[in-house]
């Protein structure tokens, strides 16, 4: 197969969603604090040499070389001065889309992405921009920590070796950055998005990102104690489940996952939190931990999980609302919530419900 027809053959539908358009908010003096200058764990590559004022230099990677990826960077170009966008000050909440383009100039395949952040982050979303507004087209990826692979160091299981990704080249980019401030001074949002070419002769399937969303009408009364869901994905052709998160906010205390075949259901993933969501992958090479309830620690099922015609992945959002407002899918961390099934596939055709 010619690396054209290969193209073609895995030419990706449009279908992603940013997880919310812009905003600006301030957060009350009550919030729970995050501590933006505290990581979610330490850099595990080389970083790229910065010293600057600001929180978060050790973040920094390197892009790849030339011939083997690209490197997307958001960020100010410069850090003595740096541009009112991407300053975030005491008690300030932003949600912000920034433009950007591929560093490829051909058609390429990837799958290896390194995410990287520095401190503040709620989340990062990558998507192409094209023929669509700003945060609109095909999700490319994202994260909610600060330091994040997929797959892990950029190891695929055996299994995986023949997995990518097709990039039209110098595709334009809607990155999506969700900050908050909860220290007593600025910091600055900044992101470094690595995508890794994968020769196409090794490539034979395609990887999709899967981003369901639940909860769009809830109404949570404050004090209340309640479940959203279970909201259900139906599987319609054969295929397996490559790496899976939830995405929720400050007032979600469990997000769970199953998936369902035959009318038995089997606990996939459990995490309980939500600043730091557990991101795991279902493959030959990685042992998971299974999740603790009474530790409050998250975990997921071992192996490969495969997907049959007839199976479900089902998932739901235990919520407590801590706030003197009504909860509603908003993308405001503290006062509204969201419950969303985030991860990669190969192979199925997945149909979801956003109830």
């Amino acid at each position: 197969m010619t690396t054209k027809a290969l193209f073609a053959a895995l030419a990706l539908a449009a279908s992603a969603i940013a997880c919310s358009s812009n905003s600006d908010s301030i957060l009350k003096p009550s919030t729970p604090e995050i501590d933006a200058a505290t990581p979610d764990s330490a850099p595990p590559m080389e970083g790229c040499g910065l010293h600057t004022k600001w929180a978060g230099d050790e973040y920094c990677i390197k892009p790849p070389p030339p011939d083997k990826g690209f490197q997307v960077h958001i960020g100010p170009s410069d850090y003595d001065n740096p541009e009112a966008q991407y300053v975030v000050n005491p008690s300030q909440e932003t949600n912000l889309n920034f433009p950007a383009v591929t560093g490829n100039d051909n058609q390429v395949l990837y799958y290896w992405r390194q995410y990287r952040m520095r401190p503040g982050s709620h989340h990062l979303i990558v998507g192409a921009a094209e023929g669509m507004g700003p945060g609109g087209g095909r999700r490319l990826g994202g994260t909610q920590n600060l330091t994040k692979d997929n797959p892990v160091n950029g190891v695929a299981a055996p299994e995986n070796q023949g997995i990518g990704i097709p990039l039209n080249a110098k595709t334009p980019l809607s990155v999506n950055l969700h900050y908050m401030n909860s220290t007593n001074k600025p910091i600055i949002q900044e992101a470094w998005i690595n995508f890794w070419y994968k020769d196409p002769s090794e490539v034979k399937e395609q990887a999709k990102e899967l981003y369901s969303m639940g909860g769009l009408a809830m109404a949570i009364q404050p004090g209340q104690h309640t479940t959203l869901g279970r909201y259900t994905c139906a599987v319609d052709t054969p295929g397996r489940v490559l790496s899976l998160y939830g995405h929720r906010h400050a007032n979600t205390v469990r997000f769970s996952a199953w998936r369902t075949r035959n009318g038995k259901s089997e606990l996939i993933y459990e995490d309980y939190d939500w600043q730091h969501p557990l991101v795991v992958e279902y493959n030959s090479i990685t042992q998971n931990k299974a999740p603790d309830p009474e530790a409050q620690t998250g975990g997921a099922v071992t192996g490969t999980l495969d997907l049959l015609p007839g199976d479900t992945l089902d998932w739901e959002c235990e919520v407590k609302n801590k706030t003197n407002k009504v909860l509603r899918f908003t993308n405001e961390v503290y006062d509204g919530e969201m419950c969303i099934l985030i991860g990669d596939t190969v192979g199925p055709t997945i149909s979801c419900q956003h109830p």
